[in-house]
């Protein structure tokens, strides 16, 4: 028999009671979380079972500011709050990602999608998610998608070698000619940033996705 721990809020909200629980992270009350029942992963857990079923009653404003704030906390590399070696492989981000840009995608003007996604693009700089560019690709109409293309190409031309974090703009143009079957496009654009695509990325095209 499985034991299913219910979690209830002590906020009076959800994106509040996340505050408090990054907080109390953040002070250390997560320490070493997996020597003490992981009762901070499982909160985290619990979380976002919440937060997708407010997905599904499509409260898509509550839901990205929850995931934003739980998302971004995870994914600070550089402070380990609970202590994991990978707590983003204990998770299910791929899902979070997709519905994440999601919510983003319905709420969000073209402007305002484009500035999230370059502040995510620099906080998973350590991380691929395959979910990232298939949802704004399939959730984004064709029109916007055209002007979600041209802000992420003015962007493209101003890359530099070293920044990594900001590769995927460049990716995504990639995505975007593959998913058109535009071969022409996609080696027009990998001899154009031939500083950032990779050699096996070039052959990617023919690839089964």
């Amino acid at each position: 028999m499985k034991i299913i721990k219910k979690y209830a809020l002590s906020e009076e909200t959800l994106e509040k009671d996340i505050d408090a629980f990054i907080r109390d992270a953040k002070d250390g009350q997560y320490h070493y979380d997996y020597k003490y029942g992981m009762e901070g992963l499982k909160t985290i857990k619990a979380y976002f079972c919440m937060i997708k079923d407010e997905f599904k009653k499509q409260n898509y404003a509550e839901c990205q500011a929850c995931y934003k704030k739980i998302l971004f906390f995870l994914l600070q590399t550089e402070y380990n709050y609970l202590d994991y070696e990978d707590i983003v492989g204990k998770l299910k981000f791929e899902e979070y990602v997709a519905n994440y840009f999601t919510c983003m995608i319905k709420i969000f003007s073209v402007e305002e999608l484009f500035r999230e996604y370059m502040e995510f693009l620099k906080a998973k700089e350590d991380y691929d998610f395959e979910s990232l560019h298939k949802t704004i690709l399939s959730g984004l109409p064709e029109e916007k998608l055209a002007e979600f293309k041209i802000l992420a190409e003015k962007e493209a031309d101003n890359i530099k070698k070293n920044d990594y974090a900001f590769y995927d703009a460049v990716y995504f143009l990639l995505d975007l000619a593959k998913s058109k079957k535009d071969r022409n496009q996609y080696d027009m654009l990998c001899d154009k940033y031939a500083h950032i695509v990779d050699d096996w990325q070039k052959e990617e095209f023919d690839a089964e996705d």
